[in-house]
């Protein structure tokens, strides 16, 4: 059966047959979901045309984002692998040294900390599909 849906929360269990997921929808309904792939490709909050099979305990067997006014909603980045590495030490203190340039003096070294990590997140971002930075 195809419907809508809003993806409230999902949660990993471990059952007699293995691993699966329990997929909890808005309104209290809930859809257990065998296939690790489709359900790490839902974001809680957004909606999606899935398919089911079954009555009592209901499987989800696929799932497709609804486009939305905006267009079509992406997989959230969590699912998305990044290939991320370690910023190295200069990268490090380049940012602890721009940080604490925007702060002044009456920033707290947790203040300092946070906005260098911040501000190595943002230069990791690197830039989007449409060429625009992330």
């Amino acid at each position: 059966m195809a419907m809508l849906v809003t993806i409230e929360r999902i949660e990993r269990r471990q059952g007699d047959k293995g691993a699966y997921h329990l997929v909890h929808l808005a309104g209290g309904q809930r859809l257990y979901c065998w296939d690790a792939r489709v359900a790490e490709g839902l974001a809680p909050g957004a909606v999606y045309d899935i398919e089911t099979k079954g009555d009592r305990f209901p499987k989800l067997v696929a799932a497709r984002p609804v486009a939305s006014p905006n267009g079509a909603q992406e997989a959230p980045s969590s699912a998305r692998p990044q290939a991320r590495v370690r910023a190295s030490r200069a990268q490090k203190l380049e940012a602890l040294y721009l940080a604490k340039e925007a702060l002044g003096p009456q920033g707290s070294v947790g203040e300092l900390i946070q906005a260098a990590q911040a501000l190595l997140d943002w230069l990791w971002e690197g830039e989007d599909e449409k060429g625009g930075e992330g």
